[in-house]
């Protein structure tokens, strides 16, 4: 059943009473603007005159800010470098009303910054710069983030893992989630990656794209039968709860432990940029499961909030009244 308008801004309504505790790879995501109006002499690629540079928070601080805007409570828990990156996204964090209690600076770590090129006036990308760690994080830093977590854990009414794989989550940790969780009941939302695929468990929703789900199951997904049999397996698999495939402008499948797919299909806009969306539907989906939302509820609120991301371009966070609007628009 599809839930009405009131319903779901009533659920709205409730997430400025939700505390969330994010934990994951915190990165900070650069945009170059400029114009391309000549070819380089000096090799065939195109000579970007550029017009401005923006900076906004990206990873898993990206989810953070979409918490923030969503109207949501939450403290952000990861690493980042002591530079001057580092610095900025813990600037930009904070701006945005988010409690960086969990985040710890390291000397010899270098903060995830991503830098993407784009020539107006059809935004398209030129390329992407990554400046990242390629060092394993300190064993004595990643206990310190897992003392810090068992420590707060209670205070919050739900966990979300933004995993980019860049070292922040780790088994031991994921094990240690897992069981508080079991004992706790409290919901615990997982964007996953590659490197820990094997390691979570008991997880309320796990929210893999098309192509991490059939990375993690195994099972090439090309058609509604692969679909659905990869679905079932990451359920056994991850012994989760839920799992919601987003499958881009073919919209999403939610998994359930003895229930029939749930297919949504992608609301009908004009999409200019996929950058940032997975985040945004990490957010909504934590939110929303941790004001009382049912899974139904929680992938219709999710998907109507990534469809307002797709509509700009870079990484952004929607605000809180832009989705009740389009909720009321659809009336």
């Amino acid at each position: 059943m599809v839930p009405s308008s009131n319903r779901l801004l009533a659920l709205l309504n409730k997430f400025r009473r939700c505390r969330l505790l994010v934990i994951g790879d915190l990165m900070l995501d650069g945009f170059i603007w400029g114009d391309v109006e000549r070819i380089s002499p000096e090799a065939p690629v195109p000579v970007l005159g550029v017009v401005s540079e923006s900076f906004r928070p990206g990873g898993a601080a990206n989810v953070i800010h979409n918490i923030r805007t969503l109207g949501g409570s939450v403290t952000a828990c990861g690493v980042i470098g002591e530079d001057e990156t580092g610095k900025r996204l813990l600037r930009s964090l904070r701006a945005t009303g988010a409690s960086t209690a969990g985040v710890f600076p390291e000397p010899h770590f270098q903060t995830t910054q991503k830098t993407r090129i784009i020539a107006r006036p059809r935004h398209q990308q030129i390329v992407r710069l990554d400046r990242e760690n390629h060092g394993e994080i300190r064993q004595g830093l990643l206990r310190r983030i897992h003392q810090f977590v068992a420590r707060q854990v209670n205070r919050y009414d739900g966990i979300v893992v933004s995993d980019y794989g860049k070292g922040v989550i780790y088994p031991e940790l994921l094990d240690w989630i897992a069981d508080w969780v079991k004992k706790r009941g409290r919901p615990w939302v997982v964007d996953p990656k590659k490197e820990n695929f094997r390691f979570y468990r008991n997880p309320t929703l796990v929210t893999p794209n098309k192509q991490e789900a059939s990375e993690a199951s195994g099972i090439e997904i090309e058609d509604e039968s692969s679909l659905q049999e990869a679905g079932r397996r990451l359920l056994v698999m991850w012994q989760a709860k839920a799992v919601l495939i987003t499958r881009g402008p073919d919209g999403m499948s939610l998994f359930r432990p003895g229930r029939e797919v749930g297919h949504f299909s992608t609301e009908p806009r004009e999409i200019f940029d996929v950058t940032g969306a997975g985040d945004t539907v990490v957010a909504a989906c934590s939110l929303a499961l941790a004001s009382g939302s049912s899974y139904e509820e929680v992938v219709v609120i999710a998907n109507l909030a990534a469809g307002l991301v797709g509509e700009e371009v870079g990484t952004v966070a929607v605000p809180i009244q832009r989705l009740k609007r389009t909720i009321q628009e659809q009336r």
